[in-house]
């Protein structure tokens, strides 16, 4: 871990300079902690967060809440109407790229600064604040992320009342990532754990997709810098929480086929893991590479079924990744696959098909394809293509448009009979699920952020303005 108290133990290092600080966040957030002391800031409030593993006590311990990563709110007692701010912290210290999880009456969320915060979830207030260590600030070959810190959305583990992210930050003057585990009542630190995929450059690897944990072992996936520079592969990492050395899986290409998008791998009711990767480096003729598939992955980290489209090839050399989204899971074990070609494909779970053994496909993004994370309602699944949002069905073995919108990327979220998204551009919108009208726009500051999300919980919208965390009512 990089920053002056680097060599110091954990738990040493958590405690080192924690003071109580009064005042508001208002405050220069950086200045509230040193590297990896949990520092509460409202001699008010406890400074602690309460416990996560009573019924309801961890209502979203991961990126869109369920295994699944349905998109789908939690708490929602009535039907949504008209927004309005209830209220918003001030400036965090970096840009918030992955989800806030809520538990224990709090609301941890994660920046570029390298920091994890824990919020009240009445107000906002900050619980604790700890800054685990030094951004990286260059040295990256390429990427668009500046500074680059935590970028995955963390993971929380109710059962043990810990939080896992990954941080990227400089070792020896070369950056590189490490899980860190912290208690998520206190936000003192327990483990750090340094994983690099052997024969690769870190520094060419951003840790984008969601954190995954299940039967002992945190999943981090990985995949390539804004640009595709430099030499890398997509893999997925796994890091016994118990302790022991990382376990590896990578596309069997000889470089990219990254696994980037936000919502990271779906967990399967078995245990395995459905992900989506993108472009890899063979050309058309060649033999299949593991590029722009879908894989079932074996919680040991063994590949047990994988499609690609027969345009596999063409893909890559077009930049057409099919993985810019996450699998949809859908009843009847069918899966659902779009990406930036806009070409949805249905799948049979019990045996993905290989190349070209989908079930059913349609174009269902009409000029471009889709990034960020869909929502999924039964049979149906709510798609952020760039030219606008898109509902399609699946009936039987078939795919039907049920109707377009406007809107853009982002990650969906559905909660009172609505459908939200959060734009590139800032502007949050609400949807009618049954016929993709915008019911409400409201705009916010432009997120510093791509494929901005939306978390719905306990009839409250929460969402980024900025580096700012506002929660909305009217859900």
């Amino acid at each position: 871990m990089g920053g002056k108290n680097e060599g110091m133990p954990p738990t040493l290092r958590s405690l080192a300079g924690a003071a109580l600080v009064a005042g508001a966040l208002s405050a220069c957030p950086a200045a509230l902690a040193s590297a990896g002391a949990a520092v509460p800031v409202h001699p008010q409030l406890p400074g602690t967060c309460g416990p996560t593993n009573g019924p309801g006590q961890a209502p979203w311990p991961q990126f869109d809440a369920d295994p699944a990563h349905s998109g789908d709110g939690v708490g929602i007692t009535h039907p949504a109407g008209p927004l309005h701010k209830a209220w918003e912290t001030p400036p965090l210290d970096g840009a918030m790229y992955g989800q806030p999880l809520f538990a224990g009456g709090c609301i941890f969320v994660a920046t570029e600064d390298d920091s994890v915060y824990a919020l009240d979830q009445v107000n906002g207030a900050v619980r604790w604040h700890v800054h685990l260590a030094a951004p990286v600030t260059g040295g990256l070959p390429c990427g668009n992320i500046n500074p680059s810190g935590i970028t995955g959305t963390p993971v929380l583990n109710p059962a043990t009342g810990n939080l896992f992210v990954v941080v990227l930050t400089d070792f020896d003057g070369s950056p590189g990532h490490e899980l860190v585990e912290l208690r998520s009542r206190t936000g003192q630190v327990v483990r750090e754990e340094r994983f690099a995929l052997p024969g690769t450059n870190p520094a060419a690897e951003q840790q984008r997709a969601a954190l995954v944990q299940e039967d002992g072992n945190v999943y981090a996936s990985l995949g390539g810098l804004f640009g595709d520079c430099n030499t890398y592969k997509g893999f997925i990492t796994s890091i016994p929480q118990a302790g022991g050395p990382p376990g590896y899986w990578h596309v069997p290409t000889q470089n990219q086929a990254g696994i980037w998008e936000p919502g990271g791998p779906d967990l399967l009711p078995n245990g395995d893991l459905l992900v989506a990767d993108g472009n890899g480096a063979a050309a058309p003729g060649k033999p299949f590479d593991g590029s722009n598939a879908v894989f079932e992955i074996s919680p040991a980290l063994k590949e047990l079924s994988v499609f690609a489209p027969t345009n596999w090839a063409q893909l890559n050399q077009s930049d057409g990744d099919l993985g810019s989204t996450a699998p949809a899971v859908l009843p009847g074990g069918l899966a659902f696959q779009v990406g930036k070609q806009g070409v949805g494909y249905l799948l049979d779970l019990s045996h993905l098909g290989g190349v070209g053994g989908q079930l059913a496909s349609t174009q269902v993004c009409m000029r471009t394809g889709a990034w960020g994370a869909d929502a999924v309602s039964g049979a149906t699944v709510y798609v952020p293509c760039n030219s606008g949002e898109v509902a399609v069905k699946a009936v039987g073995r078939s795919l039907h448009i049920l109707w377009t919108s406007s809107g853009g990327e982002g990650s969906l979220m559905l909660a009172g009979g609505r459908l939200f998204l959060e734009t590139n551009g800032g502007n949050l919108m609400a949807f009618d699920p049954a016929s993709g009208r915008v019911l409400q726009t409201l705009n916010f500051a432009s997120p510093v952020t791509d494929f901005g999300w939306v978390v719905a919980l306990d009839n409250t919208l929460y969402t980024a303005d900025g580096t700012r965390l506002v929660a909305l009512g009217g859900v």
